[in-house]
């Protein structure tokens, strides 16, 4: 960890310790491995201030959640209620349920915000 924060420090290239998250992949989670003393050493960041940076189940980057265990299930979550938040507002407010005027809605509202 020494070389990595010499480079840091030689190259100006601190990160943000307030703002940065950790999100470390779990290849073999077994209760075994996780139960030894080392093994929490190797889930933890320390930034070049010296600060501990503790890792995180779920992480949204460049506007998609990653969580910790590779699963989509939070993604996926998260757009499936924001779509029944903007299809319930679309279908709330506009009282003409016409194929037309449902499609113009859906791709102009609830596809755009959803999917971007």
């Amino acid at each position: 960890k020494q070389w990595y924060q010499r480079r840091v420090r030689g190259n100006n290239m601190e990160l943000h310790g307030q703002k940065f998250e950790v999100l470390n992949y779990k290849l073999n989670s077994t209760k075994g491995l996780r139960a030894l003393p080392f093994t929490a050493e190797w889930y933890l960041y320390t930034s070049s201030s010296g600060d501990i940076i503790d890792p995180s189940f779920c992480v949204k980057d460049l506007g998609v959640h990653l969580s910790n265990d590779g699963l989509w299930e939070t993604q996926i979550s998260t757009i499936s209620k924001e779509a029944k938040r903007l299809a319930g507002w679309v279908l709330g407010v506009f009282r003409s349920r016409s194929k037309g005027t449902m499609l113009t809605l859906f791709s102009r509202q609830t596809k755009t915000r959803v999917l971007l």
